[in-house]
């Protein structure tokens, strides 16, 4: 059966299947549309045709270089070669120039330890007098 718009096909379903949740008809739907069911949908134009497979192509790409590179260091690798800084995930790497240390306040590791050495002074409690 063919309908007029992809809102037409789900709402025709789901007046037939009261109790099924709307996300699992639009589901099957995708799925017959992926697997040769017949579409409304207009045909492609030359040009919509050629960005499609431009797109295809991109993602070819990626995948494959995804599956040379199976730790996903190379892109690091090469940023940081060129000077870019890089972010991943909650960790930036940056190139050495543009490093700038975190404030050492209390409660933070020291990367050297030299202020461990030297004893804190301890606040002087006065007793109101």
């Amino acid at each position: 059966m063919e309908f007029a718009s992809r809102y037409k096909c789900i709402e025709h379903y789901q007046g037939q299947f009261p109790n099924l949740p709307r996300y699992m008809i639009e589901m099957a739907l995708d799925y017959d549309l992926e697997n040769g069911a017949v579409s409304a949908e207009k045909a492609q134009t030359g040009s919509q045709r050629r960005k499609s497979k431009q797109v295809l192509k991109a993602q070819q790409k990626e995948r494959q270089e995804k599956e040379d590179d199976p730790t996903g260091t190379a892109h690091i690798l090469k940023a940081v070669a060129s000077g870019k800084s890089v972010e991943i995930a909650t960790v930036r790497v940056v190139p050495a120039s543009e490093f700038k240390m975190a404030p050492m306040i209390k409660g933070t590791i020291q990367m050297d330890g030299a202020d461990m050495n030297e004893p804190e002074p301890e606040p002087e409690e006065n007793d109101g007098e």
